[in-house]
């Protein structure tokens, strides 16, 4: 029930802060609307001023405009008139300008034909001089054909001689042909019969080349079988064979030798396959089991090495945690009894009998007249009050020059706020702290504000505002 009893009293007072602010902000917008309406009101009264200035300023031009009315109408009679006589010239003038044009056309047709004639005439003079010139060149074509025709005649007659020469000539050589002919006949029988010899001989020396193949062929295959009938013994039994010629070929018992032969080959088989590879096998088994038992000798050792560092790191991070905690510890009081009274009573203990990087940490706020077994008892202010000590606490320790909060101002009252702002103001020599908050307080005892406003409907605006010592105002 207690608990149920603080969750609603902590909902009301989260209720009350949110009318406080929802409050303010009707007075601010209130205020504004005042002033708004002020405004308004000295804007009215100088518009009316204005409207009056403005109505004798009207008088004064309509006066001004009926005067001009009046010179306007004479002006305008007089320009009737005006331009009733500069249609008259006007017509005239389009008249004699319509004469002058069709003279102009007249003109310049009349030089068109002139020099339509004038280019016709060039263009036969012309003519009759390429007639000229033409007939000069055919006269001169034809006495040097003429020229070209004696010579022609010339040549004609002398190669008619030298034809006659060449027929003569011609007569001889045919008949040396015809005797050279018979002679090539001749020859050409008898070297038809020597090609004839000549392929019987090809013939028969490709079949003895063949034969002689053949017999080559089979005296390697005989050969190699010899080979490998001695690599054979050789490998089986261990013997080398010789040539050698024997004085007992006659009485030797071939057959009872292979049927010894025979069984020695039984007592082989009968032994079983032999693994030759066994001893290289082994060797290669042997090297991986070495390789194998050096990484694992490795491994043991680099474990010793990680473990031993563990601890190096565990000792140090533990007397370092341990130093730390300390100093948060001694903070945490000092800042929690300057949050609340003197005679508050505050500490952090950690949990006994386990690790400190891993025990669990109390946190023990007990404010005068209270004696709550947990903090969770607490109110929601005081609650944020001991998180603020303790947040201090932690940035005692390792302090920065700037520090930004939001909205941590929010479950506090007015005179936590107080409390608060005074903690923000001791540790603001050494910081710059930078706070999102709505509470009006907090606003009063920063030396800078930053806000947005909407001085016309829809459009935002960023404004600051920076207090010197003399309360005065500068905005931005």
């Amino acid at each position: 029930d207690l608990k149920i009893l603080s969750d609603k009293g902590k909902i009301l007072v989260n209720d009350l802060a949110n009318v406080d602010k929802q409050i303010s902000q009707f007075e601010f917008e209130k205020k504004r609307a005042d002033d708004e309406i002020e405004a308004a009101r000295k804007e009215i009264q100088i518009l009316a001023q204005n409207s009056n200035k403005l109505d004798e300023e009207r008088i004064e031009l309509q006066e001004i405009i009926n005067t001009q009315k009046e010179s306007r109408e004479i002006e305008e009679k007089s320009k009737l008139n005006l331009q009733n006589e500069f249609k008259e010239c006007e017509s005239k003038y389009n008249t004699a300008v319509n004469e002058l044009n069709n003279i102009r056309i007249e003109f310049e047709k009349l030089l068109a034909e002139r020099k339509n004639v004038e280019n016709a005439i060039g263009r036969a003079q012309s003519a009759l001089d390429t007639i000229d010139r033409n007939i000069e060149k055919r006269e001169a074509d034809i006495n040097s054909a003429v020229n070209e025709k004696t010579n022609l005649f010339n040549v004609i007659e002398q190669s008619q001689k030298e034809a006659d020469e060449n027929q003569n000539v011609k007569t001889k050589l045919q008949d040396e042909e015809e005797e050279i002919s018979s002679k090539y006949k001749s020859i050409q029988s008898i070297i038809n019969e020597k090609e004839d010899k000549q392929n019987d001989l090809r013939k028969e020396r490709e079949i003895l080349t063949e034969e002689i193949h053949k017999s080559d062929l089979r005296l390697n295959e005989i050969e190699m079988k010899i080979e490998n009938l001695k690599e054979h013994i050789k490998e089986n039994y261990s013997l080398t064979l010789e040539k050698k010629e024997f004085d007992d070929l006659d009485g030797f018992n071939f057959e009872e030798r292979g049927n010894e032969v025979l069984i020695l080959k039984q007592r082989i088989k009968s032994l079983g396959p032999i693994n030759l590879l066994a001893y290289s096998e082994y060797e290669e088994e042997k090297e991986r089991f070495d390789f194998l038992n050096n990484q694992r000798n490795d491994l043991t050792e680099s474990e010793k090495d990680i473990i031993k560092t563990i601890e190096e790191i565990n000792i140090t991070a533990q007397q370092l945690f341990s130093d730390t905690f300390e100093k948060i510890r001694q903070n945490f009081t000092k800042i929690f009894g300057a949050l609340f009274n003197p005679g508050d009573e505050a500490d952090l203990r950690m949990e006994e009998g386990e690790d400190s990087l891993e025990a669990k940490i109390e946190i023990i706020a007990k404010p005068k007249g209270k004696r709550p077994t947990s903090i969770e008892l607490l109110s929601g202010g005081e609650k944020t009050l001991t998180a603020i000590a303790l947040l201090f606490s932690i940035y005692l320790v390792k302090p920065s020059p700037f520090c930004i909060l939001d909205e941590i101002d929010a479950p506090l009252d007015d005179a936590n706020i107080d409390r608060f702002n005074k903690i923000i103001d001791d540790f603001s020599e050494s910081t710059q702290f930078i706070v999102v908050t709505h509470n009006k307080k907090t606003m009063e005892v920063a030396n800078t504000l930053y806000g947005v406003t909407m001085q016309e409907d829809g459009i935002s605006k960023l404004v600051s505002v920076r207090f010197n010592e003399d309360f005065e105002l500068t905005s931005n």
